[in-house]
Formats: structure tokens, sequence, C-alpha cells
């Protein structure tokens, strides 16, 4: 609503006349008006520049000037402070001088008053300028204000009718790729924008004649090889015709795309990661169920990845990871994952879905997604040719590095109809590659979860083992082979599940190593040991040696000389009455840590063996430099004497070789006669086997120990 008009105003009033003056004067007051006199043209321009009139009232005959350069030296005044006829100017002509009239327009004149006067409505209709001026600058006002503000906003704005035709087109400052207001104005939709974007702008249109909602229009244009993004929003005047504002949304949509990229995009390797694959396969699912296709999945893990890591470092754990992504991207071939378009099918592929079929889920983890599958042999031959790929040595930070890859396989429909199913199936695969001897490529079959399950199931009956006392020792005899005395025991680890029964060692064993459970179960061995061996020194006064074996993980315990004093200090043991019994392969992972913790061992005194001897690599340098007290020939040795003449020449060499370096010798898996005679020509100092003994209970030992000869420490 329009402020009122103010109560009172200053009219200047130009007339030679002083009884017009006068009678104007008296018009004006009768509406409230205040006035200011002049005689002539020259006092009248010196009066508006003075006392600011709100409007100003002239008669066209005037001396010195008259009233038409008197308008026409307001409006340039007005002119020269950047006003644009913002004072009212009403000129008073002849009834008759239509010339006159014509002059007063041209000279400035807002409007006239023709002689004679209409006295008794002279003050309304000057009032009713007044009004009609301070609406007019109302207007002027809001207009600046409003041009301010478009000059001001980046968007675009344009008027179109019903039929498509750009009525007016106002580009904002930053309109990017948009169009100018001659290139649109008057013309219609499909002469400006192309087809498509213009077929859907004008059904949008339509929508919002229709509806008188707000729409939206996205569309992308080309400019000077740069692609500009645009959003259109429409909605009706009321009028017949839609009002638009087009936005440079360029910036937003990089926004988006990157935080696309975040969201989807490996930030390591640049290729797409775990969800942008799930949301890949879920595609490929709905396509394959309505085409009738098969596809594979491909479960790639490195093997031995966290040797890597702990060896060279992180930062070279990451260049590889790098550098299998690209090798993966060079090896896996177009036709293995470009989707062929079917008969009825939307187009795909291009670089993204190509992108998409190649993804690292994690860790040393990748997936490769193969669709239109026609041949199980087909996703088996890329898997080979991956897994060779990777064969290849990796030149990285100045280090040849060499890795291999077990890889699962599951396929679709044959295997599962979900992606977790199938992404699931393929890990399974990939693991039993790995427990095949790594290097491999398995497809998944339903025995492998029966498996897993068994695996799962015999791994968290093993966690509770220890706490629910289903863990026992047996112990197999050592005897002395020239006096056939008993001197030693070998304490052999036993689990009987309360649903299983008895478990196998070479089962659960592994296990144990696998999940890291060994170190405490290794340090329940070696304390129940002890104490065994304690207790039948007590009961029965005579003393043997417990070999107790360390498995690679106890052995690298940072805690393991700790352990064993702890123990040696509870059970009050001799600590040469312990043999830690640790394999070539142990000895030999890493020489430099391994010295250190057998010094920490030997300081304490206790007995050191190397077990297993002759399967491993143990080099005459590195026994000399261990300083062990004792070699055990390995069964696999033993089994084929007398009859075997490769294995009796390999055991009298390491019977030899051993005592040159001044080490006992054990052979282990005696079962005959015949290689117990064996052995005593070939001077070993100790065996044991079932001809000797089995592994037993310790009331078993105990009776022995009550009724054996005096046994000798060594």
């Amino acid at each position: 609503m329009a402020a009122p008009f103010p109560q009172r105003g200053t009219v200047l009033v130009a007339d030679d006349d002083p009884v017009m003056r006068l009678l104007m004067q008296e018009m004006l007051a009768q509406v409230g008006l205040d006035t200011i006199e002049a005689e002539d043209g020259e006092q009248a321009l010196a009066c508006f520049d003075r006392l600011a009139p709100d409007l100003v009232l002239l008669d066209v005959e005037m001396p010195r000037l008259d009233g038409f350069g008197v308008c026409r030296e307001i409006r340039s005044r007005e002119q020269a402070r950047g006003q644009a006829a913002a004072v009212p100017i009403v000129m008073v002509t002849g009834d008759d001088d239509l010339q006159a009239v014509t002059l007063a327009y041209e000279a400035g004149a807002t409007d006239f008053v023709s002689k004679p006067i209409n006295w008794p409505i002279l003050g309304h209709r000057v009032l009713y300028v007044l009004r009609a001026s301070d609406a007019i600058a109302r207007l002027r006002i809001a207009d600046a204000h409003n041009r301010a503000v478009l000059a001001a906003i980046p968007d675009t704005f344009f008027r179109m009718n019903p039929e498509g035709y750009y009525l007016d087109y106002e580009q904002g400052h930053d309109a990017g790729a948009a169009f100018t207001k001659q290139q649109c104005v008057g013309r219609h939709v499909r002469d400006v924008l192309p087809r498509g974007i213009a077929d859907r702008l004008l059904d949008q249109l339509r929508s919002v004649l229709d509806t008188h909602s707000i729409r939206s229009v996205d569309y992308a244009l080309e400019r000077d090889d740069t692609v500009h993004h645009f959003e259109a929003r429409l909605v009706s005047t009321g009028a017949g015709e839609v009002l638009g504002l087009v936005r440079d949304i360029s910036e937003r949509k990089r926004t988006e795309e990157q935080i696309r990229r975040l969201a989807y995009c490996d930030s390591l390797t640049g290729i797409p990661n775990r969800q942008a694959f799930l949301e890949m396969l879920e595609r490929e699912l709905v396509r394959s169920r309505e085409h009738d296709r098969k596809f594979a999945i491909l479960f790639m893990d490195l093997d031995a990845f966290k040797r890597i890591n702990d060896t060279l470092g992180h930062n070279v754990g990451d260049l590889l990871l790098k550098a299998v992504s690209e090798r993966l991207h060079e090896t896996i071939r177009p036709g293995d994952v470009v989707v062929h378009q079917a008969a009825g099918e939307p187009p795909r592929g291009g670089p993204e879905r190509r992108g998409n079929n190649l993804a690292r889920l994690g860790g040393d983890e990748f997936t490769i997604l193969i669709p239109d599958l026609e041949r199980v042999e087909d996703a088996l031959n890329v898997a080979h040719r991956v897994k060779e790929a990777m064969r290849r040595p990796f030149h990285l930070d100045g280090h040849e590095i060499c890795v291999t890859a077990s890889i699962g396989i599951s396929l679709y429909p044959h295997d599962g109809d979900d992606a977790t199913s199938l992404l699931k199936y393929a890990d399974t695969a990939m693991y039993h590659a790995k427990n095949c001897g790594k290097n491999n490529a398995k497809l998944y079959c339903s025995a492998l979860t029966t498996r897993i399950m068994s695996h799962v199931k015999l791994e968290t009956g093993l966690r509770r083992a220890l706490q629910n006392n289903e863990l026992y020792l047996h112990y197999q005899p050592q005897i002395d082979v020239r006096s056939a005395q008993l001197v030693g025991v070998e304490a052999l680890l036993r689990w009987r599940h309360p649903e299983l029964g008895l478990v196998a060692p070479d089962d659960f064993i592994p296990l144990a190593e696998e999940t890291g459970l060994i170190v405490p179960i290794g340090a329940w061995v070696l304390r129940t040991a002890c104490m065994q061996v304690r207790a039948w020194q007590e009961q029965s006064g005579r003393a043997v040696r417990v070999a107790v074996n360390l498995s690679a993980r106890q052995f690298k315990d940072e805690n393991l000389a700790q352990t064993v004093l702890s123990v040696l200090d509870e059970t009050g043991l001799d600590p040469r009455l312990l043999e830690l019994e640790l394999t070539e392969g142990t000895l030999m992972d890493d020489a430099q840590a391994t010295l250190s913790t057998l010094e920490q061992l030997r300081a304490i005194g206790v007995y050191l063996s190397i077990d297993d001897f002759g399967t491993g690599y143990s080099s005459m340098n590195y026994l000399k430099r261990f300083d062990v007290r004792a070699l055990k020939i390995d069964r696999s040795f033993i089994s084929g004497l007398p009859e075997d003449s490769e294995n009796a020449a390999i055991t009298r060499a390491i019977i030899a070789m051993a005592h040159g370096l001044k080490l006992a010798v054990v052979a282990e898996g005696v079962e005959t006669a015949e290689q117990l005679q064996l052995l005593q020509q070939y001077g070993c100092d100790l065996a044991q086997g079932y001809l000797l003994g089995h592994p037993s209970p310790e009331e078993a030992i105990g009776e022995l120990l009550m009724g054996a000869c005096e046994t000798v420490v060594r």
C-alpha cells in the first residue's frame, strides 16, 4: 500500500501577473499547499535552486525568461545532478494554443493547465500531479532497486509464452555459456537450445501452466570446449506466461563429482571402492535377470602381502597396491568386461562402466566382474591371466618385489542370486586357493562352505579349549640308543572337543598358529610340561629332560624369554631339564633376530635343538652361529631304513656332521628293531618312536620312571 501524500507541500508559482499569483496562492492553500512566488523566469530559477519546491507552476509568457526556457533549464540542472525529471512541472498555456502545449512537453513539462483557469479544481489538479509524481518516483526507486538486485544476482531471467517464445531475457553477470538477449527475445526455444533440451523445457513449461507448480530442468551446453551445466527453474506468472531463472551449476556439478569420487573411488589406487563395486554388482544382477545372462566375480588377494609391509614398510606396500591396480587395468582386456548390448537393452558400457568392473575392496583385496559369461572357462582364463601377470616382478622404490595372487571365482546364477552371497562365495573360494598352496585360482563349490563352517566351528572351540580344560599332554619317551635308558620325553599336545571328540594335531595346531592362539596355548604347554617333570622327579627321584616344541609365532614373541623364566621359577625345574625344539624354518626366517632370541634362551640355561632336521634349508655356517645342542632327524628319513640306501646315506651323513659340530642326534619315528640297530651302528645318540614307546599319559610315564634305571641328564 502506497504511503500517504504529506499534509503540506511547497509549490513554486512563477507568473508576471500578481493577480494570477494571488489567485493561485489562494486555491493552493485551500488544499494544504504552501507557495513560493516568482514574477519572472530568472527569479523562478533562483527560487528553485534555493528553496527546492515540490512542484513548479509556470506561466508560458514571462519577461526575461519564458516558461519554456525555465522548464528546459530545470530539467538540464536535474540531469546534471543525475536526476531524471524528479520535480513535476505544470505549464499554464492558452486555451487554443496547441503549439504551446507541444513545446511544453518537449521542454520537459509534466502536465499543463489551459487558460482560462478553472480555479475550483486547480488545487486538486496540482495535488493529483504531485501524487502521480510521487508514485512515479517510488516506481523509479523500486526499479533502481530491482535493477541493482538483478545486477548482483549471477542468474539469468527470462519470460516465455505458452508456445515457447521468449518474451524477455535478462542475462546474469555470471551466466557462463548462456545466451544474449538479442539471441533469445522473439525466438522460439527450439531455435535457441538443442532440440532435446528444448523439448524437456517445453514439457515442464506446460506442466507449470497446468499445475501452477514450480518445475526445474537440468541440462548441459558445450562452449569453447568447456561443458557448462545449468538448472532452469520455471514458475507461472499467473498471466498465462512463465518466468524462468537459469543458474550456472557447473561448480556444483564439479563439487558433486568430487564428492562422488570420494564416496565411490579408492583414495590410494584411484579405482572404484567396495561401495561402488557393490552398487555396480546390484545393477548387474538386475540386468542379468532381465536378459537371462550369466556373470562371474573374481576375488583376488595378494599372497604374503603383510610380509611386504612388515619388511619394507607401509610406504612400499602402498606403492605395490598402486602398481597392482595399474597392472590389473593393463591385464584385463576390453572383451573381458565390456558388455555387448542385446536387443531391447539400453545403451551401456563406456569408461565409467568399464572402470567399475575392477575394484579394490580394501587392503590387498581386489575384485573383477566379468559380465555376459558364456563359458566357465572364460572366467578361469581371465583368472589365470591375472595370476600370471602378478608373478612378474614389481620394481618399486629401488626394490624388486615378487608376489603371487590367490583368486576365488563365484558364478551367477550357479552359485547364488544376490550380491552378498556371490561376493562371500568368491571370498571363500579365494581362501581355498590359498590353502591349496597359494598362487592358485579356484571355483567356488558348496563343499567349501561346509569346510569353512567346520573351520569356524573349530576355531570357536579352540578359543574356549584352554578355559574349559579340553587340552592335555601326552609324552613320548626318548631312549639312549647305547644304554637303552629313558632319558627324556617329548611333550605332545592333544585336544578333546566336547562335540567332535579327539581332534588331530594336524588340524588344530595350524589353526592355532593362524589365529595367534598358539602363544597362550604354548605357554600353557610349557608350564604344564615343566610341572609334570618336576612332579615325576619328586615321585621317583629321577630326572628326565622334557622337549617342548616352539612354534614360529611363539619364537617371535618378544616375551618368550620372560615366559620361560617365569615358568622355571614357578615350577622350580632345573633349566637343563627343559629342551626347546625349533624347526629350521623358524630359525632361518630372520637370522639376526633369531640369534638375539637364542642368546637370551642360552643365558637361561635351557637345552636347544632343531626339530625335523633335513627338511629345511639350514647351512653349516648357521648351525655354528646358532649354537644349538642337538639335531632331530626327521621321521621321513628313518621310515625307509634300512632298505632305502639314499635315506641311509643321508642319515649317516647327518649324524657324522652333527658329531663333528659336537651336537647330539635324536632319531624320530623309530618303529622297527632293524631301524634301531642301524642307528646304533651309525652312532645315533637318542631315539623315539612307536618301537620305544607310544605317546602316553603322565601316569604311564611315571610308572616307567619308577621302574627305570637311573637316568642321566646330558
